[in-house]
């Protein structure tokens, strides 16, 4: 008997963690079992090819709200060309409407909810093992002739040290250079009614010894990203102080990613978390709103005083990436009150800002009370908000349109000085976005494909065609400089004029031939000659220092360092020096 257990993954870079966890837990009495990972991009065609050339008896879909369509399309052809194989579907999307889900698709002869490690151990076992009963599987719903048996109880395996570790060698050489998927715990505290872990109480915990021990693994492998998918990962602050020490003390070249609740943060956290080096450790952090009203709808207990306290205290260790997050649609938020939130957040200045929009995700207690705000939201995946008695289409649209905007300029990191300038002349952080998005639909950017060298140029043209109240030469000398801080290229996009100065170069060669020059500024490179550290730097002369925050006046040359690279900021190092 042979199983195979298939993951589409949202995008290349990504990895999936439940089909190896599943294999892991598979006993010898199950078969061969075998993991097979695609992404939603590679053809459906393809994918249903490769899987019937395994000539396999079951085979296994981890279902999520970003490929269901496909797994039902390529579960669907493959009972065509395969009619006796079983066809297992698991996972978030299918685990609260599996007796709809095999009502409405007749190729899947059974679906597990909830966690399956145990379950669908059984449930193979159960293929070659009389003894074993469908009905034992509290968890399974399938077919009986013409019925649908539903088990109806999601599962939960309480003893997560039962587990058996899915970090084998065959899955970590799978992930290669992808993002690899952890997690140290499973449920939250906290019963936000948008979140599915609002599903289930209580958190359980992997053994601590053993996640050091794992710790410890993607460090000596040289793992690049890995991220923590603990719900709220700090909700056990000693726990999580413990963790945070032991990555810190063996530090490597693995950088952690864990999402985390801003005001569990205390002194002695924030105190370890400054001795971390530079980019090994980033945070996603769920504001989601900063209306109480709509806190308190949600269930969603925060302190929000303490959240920007410790936000502040974090962006100021510049050693740690921080990512926020905002939802749009929310109860009681409407276009204003949205706006506040933005501003609020946006103030912070983090690193990232990521604008979500609400998803009535099946299971979730928001959409089981779905009338009670008046949501219209889409029927099918990823069930995103239409309308509702705060927001209508239109103003959700103008707030895409916008969070396009955020995601292209600010969370490209490739405008920092730039739009830090720019947004002074608008009333709102939440303004200059607004109004860039309504130039971009003018000119019909968004029907088009435009490159991150292209948005320079767009820049600029907005300035200019926009008439605003801004200094056009300072205005280019940010472009630039973000430009260079952001690109090992000297070649500046369309729009954006250079200083030029006879001899400049030379000057720039007279410099890198001074040995005290290089000791002084650039260390990293001495011993090489001038011409060898020319093709590794670029010198470029402002009309402005623009290395400061505030913008002075005076002829300032900056030296780009492309061989250094800083994760926190997105940027080249570069040094103001003293050339011409």
């Amino acid at each position: 008997m042979k199983t195979v257990i298939v993951a589409l993954n949202s995008k290349y870079i990504h990895s999936a963690l439940a089909p190896w966890y599943l294999k892991a837990n598979c006993t010898p009495d199950c078969g061969e079992v075998k993991v097979m990972e695609f992404s939603i991009n590679d053809m459906a065609d393809s994918i249903l090819s490769q899987i019937y050339e395994e000539n396999c008896d079951i085979v296994a879909f981890s279902c999520y709200i970003w490929n269901i369509g496909e797994v039902l399309k390529i579960a669907d052809n493959l009972k065509k060309v395969l009619p006796k194989v079983r066809i297992v579907l698991g996972g978030p999307e299918v685990s609260f409407s599996s007796q709809e889900i095999m009502k409405n698709n007749s190729c899947i002869d059974f679906i597990l909810s909830g966690e399956g490690e145990e379950a669908f151990k059984n449930l193979l076992r159960s293929f070659s093992d009389p003894s074993v009963a469908l009905s034992s599987i509290k968890s399974l719903t399938y077919r009986d002739g013409e019925n649908i048996v539903c088990g109806g109880e999601y599962a939960l395996i309480e003893d997560l040290n039962t587990i058996v570790s899915p970090y084998s060698e065959e899955m970590l050489d799978s992930v290669g250079n992808k993002m690899l998927y952890y997690e140290s715990s499973r449920g939250c505290p906290f019963n936000c009614s948008y979140c599915l872990s609002s599903t289930f109480k209580g958190v359980r915990y992997f053994n601590l010894e053993r996640v050091k021990s794992d710790i410890l693994m993607f460090i000596k492998r040289g793992t690049k990203i890995v991220k923590f998918v603990d719900r709220t990962f700090n909700c056990n602050p000693d726990r999580a102080k413990q963790i945070f020490t032991f990555i810190i003390e063996n530090a490597g070249d693995t950088c952690f990613h864990f999402e985390a609740a801003a005001d569990l943060f205390d002194e002695e956290m924030l105190s370890i978390l400054s001795k971390a080096p530079e980019g090994l450790i980033q945070f996603e952090i769920g504001v989601q709103t900063t209306n109480a009203k709509t806190l308190e709808a949600i269930n969603r207990k925060t302190n929000l005083k303490k959240v920007f306290e410790n936000v502040q205290k974090l962006n100021k260790m510049r050693n740690i990436h921080l990512h926020l997050d905002l939802i749009v649609g929310l109860p009681y938020e409407d276009y204003e009150s949205f706006k506040k939130s933005f501003n609020d957040v946006c103030g912070l200045s983090p690193h990232q800002l990521q604008v979500g929009f609400l998803k009535l995700l099946k299971g979730s207690s928001i959409r089981r009370e779905s009338d009670k705000h008046g949501y219209k939201f889409r029927d099918y995946p990823p069930y995103e908000v239409l309308s509702s008695d705060c927001l209508s289409y239109g103003e959700i649209t103008r707030l895409k349109d916008m969070e396009d905007m955020v995601e292209r300029f600010y969370n490209s990191g490739r405008f920092e000085k730039t739009l830090q300038y720019l947004i002074k002349a608008f009333s709102s952080p939440f303004d200059f976005y607004e109004k860039l998005s309504e130039y971009f639909k003018a000119c019909g950017y968004f029907k088009r494909s435009l490159s991150g060298r292209d948005l320079y140029t767009v820049i600029m043209n907005f300035v200019t065609d926009r008439k605003l109240d801004v200094d056009l030469k300072v205005v280019n000398e940010l472009l630039k400089f973000d430009y260079l801080a952001s690109n090992n290229t000297n070649n500046l996009p369309a729009g954006l004029v250079r200083n030029m100065e006879p001899g400049f170069k030379e000057k720039c060669f007279d410099f890198l031939k001074k040995e005290e020059n290089i000791s002084e500024y650039i260390p990293d490179f001495e011993g090489l000659t001038a011409k060898q550290i020319y093709t590794k730097v670029h010198f470029e002369k402002f009309q402005y220092d623009v290395t400061k925050d505030s913008i002075i006046q005076g002829s300032t040359v900056v030296l780009f360092d492309y061989t250094h690279y800083n994760s926190v900021s997105g940027r080249y190092n570069y040094i103001k020096v003293p050339v011409g």
